[in-house]
């Protein structure tokens, strides 16, 4: 191994273990002598959230030490915990762009307790993991409440509670937690919802509902919209419902959905209407999108709960429930479908593995739980069943969430080691020096792109360091031209004339990197088809002139002036 374990992660690790068999006994207990679901729900909630803070015990890092998408994240709650709720998260004359809520609630919470990108970051994980069980819980609970048909007994959503925290990628839910309790609860409310329309059961209250729960997820994130629309429109050809019931009442819920979401919208669209757009984020594609996802193949527990829940939905295909989970996940294959088209004849493509990792899980997973529940009923008061299929159950759940067979990966073992470093000398040294600057999250930078310290400091740039995490309407392409042609002025004079003649906004400082004789910016720019590819464009040192330019504070790295 090339790292080593210290006593504190041992420590953790032996921890983490004892939650495991905690987690193991109590279910086992409960079941024989106090069998309430809800006390299962709250056992699993434990066990994942205390997983979890014992995982980053002392961490100064992010999961992946502030890398790829950790950087959006950390800077958009940076912003937001600076009290800045409606700028992008890079650009400072710009509406929001990416979905905010999660944004809000968890960089609200931040804000009040003095906490940085990076601990927010952490605090948003803890939170979904702790009360994500709960919502999906009680969520069904509501459901079935309002629903005019029986309800289902409490072990039922029990059963489907734990079987959407099968999780075939734990580390993509630390980076992203939004997306994931976002496919969770967006899979439970397409089912309601499809069986409603099954059933011609949407009363105005649950129209309303629909349409306020709808908007909230669109706010957290809104891609799972795409391919639950594919799913809508094949849901029609399997249901006899007419056209007028179907598409007024989905209609009224789209309507709903657009007005929750229209303080985020309107500011969006307007600025692509005076700007114009220039959309990369979702343009990001590498060859592996293309790979046909085939989980049901895979020789491993999930493997086979993944085909159970296929097989499942094949078997009870004559249930709504059942039909909706097919076509959900058909939804997703066709999503993928159709990006190859857009790949053929375009050379375009939106995201075409997105939906799988936990759109498609989460369906298997419920379909596998909702199989189990049928099997179990079709055995009747069969005693010795149930304790065998709990037990069994109990293990294979116990042994895939967090505390599970996560860490015993050497891949996640060394990253309690990495995150347990601070952030490099140089960049803890231009944070402190930056937090003497005076009004600096209102100031506009030129900067050599150093990314990482937007975790720490609610930052403006003039120009994204990424294409992919740049606002549409900022019109990416024309900025970096605009800094390619400033690399080449031939004098300070023109050079500085340029700056107070900066394209879309004024640039107020430049913050370089130092380089030998010329002041490096470094960019991911988009690079069909193997995502993106570094590019440097080298401003030399001697443009910068005393005459033009007031240098605030310099050191061994970087160096910090303001355009006067």
């Amino acid at each position: 191994m090339e790292f080593i374990l210290t006593p504190v992660e041992i420590w953790q690790l032996a921890v983490i273990k004892l939650f495991f068999y905690l987690f193991l006994i109590f279910g086992i207990i409960l079941f024989f002598k106090w069998p309430k679901p809800f006390l299962f729900v709250l056992l699993i909630s434990l066990f994942l959230g205390g997983t979890y803070l014992f995982l980053i015990w002392q961490a100064q890092l992010p999961w992946w030490s502030l890398q790829g998408d950790e950087i959006f994240v950390t800077s958009f709650l940076q912003k937001v915990a600076s009290g800045n709720f409606f700028s992008d998260f890079f650009y400072k004359n710009l509406p929001l762009f990416y979905p905010p809520l999660y944004f809000w609630l968890v960089g609200g919470l931040a804000s009040f307790f003095k906490l940085n990108g990076i601990q927010a970051a952490q605090l948003g994980v803890a939170l979904v993991l702790f009360l994500s069980p709960f919502l999906v819980y009680f969520c069904q609970k509501i459901y079935w409440r309002l629903s005019k048909k029986e309800g289902i007994p409490a072990w039922k959503l029990a059963v489907l509670t734990a079987s959407v925290f099968l999780v075939w990628d734990w580390t993509a839910v630390i980076l992203k937690p939004y997306e994931f309790i976002s496919a969770i609860l967006i899979v439970f409310w397409s089912i309601f919802l499809f069986q409603d329309l099954y059933f011609k059961t949407l009363s105005r209250l649950k129209i309303i509902i629909y349409g306020l729960g709808g908007g909230l997820l669109f706010l957290t994130f809104h891609f799972w919209f795409f391919p639950l629309a594919l799913a809508i429109l094949l849901f029609k050809l399997f249901v006899d419902v007419s056209h007028l019931y179907f598409y007024s009442r989905l209609s009224l819920i789209v309507l709903l959905i657009l007005i929750i979401a229209w303080p985020f919208l309107y500011p969006l669209i307007n600025s692509l209407w005076q700007n114009g757009g220039q959309n990369f984020q979702p343009l990001f594609f590498i060859p592996s999108d293309l790979n046909l996802k085939l989980p049901f193949f895979d020789f491993s527990i999930l493997g086979l709960i993944s085909i159970f829940g296929l097989l499942s939905i094949i078997f009870y295909w004559s249930k709504p429930a059942a039909k909706a989970m097919g076509i959900l996940l058909g939804s997703i294959y066709f999503w993928q479908f159709l990006n190859l088209i857009g790949i053929i004849f375009w050379q375009v493509s939106v995201l075409p593995a997105k939906p799988f990792l936990f759109l498609g899980t989460v369906v298997l997973d419920l379909a596998f739980g909702y199989g189990i529940i049928q099997w179990l009923e079709s055995k009747g008061e069969n005693k010795n069943l149930q304790t065998a299929a709990f037990i069994i159950g109990w293990l294979v759940l116990s042994s895939q969430l967090l505390g599970g067979n996560f860490v015993d990966d050497p891949v996640v073992q060394k990253r309690l080691v990495e995150i347990k470093k601070p952030i490099r000398e140089e960049f803890t040294d231009l944070i402190r020096e930056l937090k003497t600057v005076s009004n600096l999250n209102n100031l506009v930078l030129l900067s050599s792109n150093i990314p990482e310290i937007s975790a720490y400091l609610p930052l403006n740039y003039y120009l994204s360091y990424n294409i992919h995490f740049s606002h549409p309407a900022a019109n990416f392409i024309d900025r970096y031209n605009f800094v390619t042609d400033l690399a080449a002025s031939q004098s300070p004079d023109q050079f500085y004339q340029k700056i107070k003649k900066a394209p879309f906004q004024p640039i107020d400082n430049l913050l370089f990197l130092k380089g030998n004789g010329f002041y490096p910016i470094n960019f991911w720019y988009e690079n069909y088809p193997t995502g993106g590819i570094e590019q440097e464009i080298r401003i030399p040192s001697d443009l910068i002139s005393e005459q033009y330019f007031a240098k605030i504070f310099e050191d061994k790295y970087f160096v910090f002036y303001k355009v006067k």
